[in-house]
C-alpha cells in the first residue's frame, strides 16, 4: 500500500533520511489497510487542498490565453512559409533567395515554439489535475467532501490576490477561509 498519499498530508508525519516516513504517535513506519485510525489533517492538509485548488484555477484562468498564443504563432509562422514560397518562383539574386529561406526558417520556428507553449500548458494541466486527483481520492477514503469558491480580490503588477473559500463535509472544520498573494 502507498502510505505517503495519507501521510503527506498527516500533521504526525516525521521524514528522515535513515527511517524514512515514521509516524510521530507510534514511532513506526505506518501500517494499515485502507485508511490510518490516527491521521491528523489539519493545516498541512489544508495548505496542500488549498494550492491545488488554486493551481487548477490558474490553469483553467490561462487556457484561452494559452490557446489564443498557439492559434496566434502558428497563424503567423504559417503566413511566413507560404509567402516565402511564393517568392521562390521568380527569379531573383542570391541575397533574395537566402533573406526568403531565413523566412522560411523564422515560419518554421514560430509554429514549433507554437506546440511547446501548447505541451508545456498540458503537461502542467496534466501534472496538476493528476494531484489533485490524488488528494481527493484520498479524501473520499475518509468521507470527506469539498467544495472550493476562489475569489479573486485584485491584481496588481502581475501579484495577484485572492481568497480561497473550501466547505467540507464529514470533517472537523466545516469551512476555512484564507487569503494568498501570488505571481499572477
Amino acid at each position: 500500500m502507498n502510505f505517503s498519499k495519507h501521510c503527506d498530508l498527516c500533521e504526525n508525519e516525521i521524514t528522515s533520511l535513515k527511517n524514512g516516513v515514521t509516524c510521530k504517535l507510534t514511532k513506526r513506519k505506518p501500517d494499515f489497510k485502507n485508511t490510518c485510525s490516527t491521521i491528523a489533517l489539519d493545516g498541512k492538509f489544508q495548505e496542500k487542498l488549498e494550492r491545488i485548488n488554486i493551481e487548477m484555477e490558474g490553469i483553467k484562468r490561462n487556457k484561452n490565453s494559452i490557446y489564443s498564443k498557439f492559434y496566434t504563432q502558428l497563424l503567423f509562422g504559417f503566413v511566413l512559409i507560404v509567402i516565402s514560397i511564393g517568392f521562390l518562383k521568380g527569379y531573383f539574386g542570391a541575397l533574395l533567395y537566402y533573406l526568403v529561406y531565413l523566412t522560411i526558417t523564422a515560419g518554421i520556428s514560430l509554429c514549433t515554439s507554437a506546440f511547446v507553449i501548447l505541451n508545456g500548458y498540458r503537461k502542467e494541466r496534466k501534472n496538476i489535475e493528476f494531484d489533485k486527483n490524488k488528494i481527493d481520492e484520498l479524501l473520499q477514503l475518509y468521507d470527506i467532501e469539498y467544495t472550493s469558491n476562489i475569489i479573486i480580490k485584485d491584481q496588481t503588477h502581475g501579484i495577484l490576490e485572492l481568497d480561497i473559500e473550501l466547505k467540507y463535509t464529514n470533517w472537523i472544520k466545516k469551512r476555512t477561509i484564507s487569503s494568498y498573494k501570488i505571481n499572477g
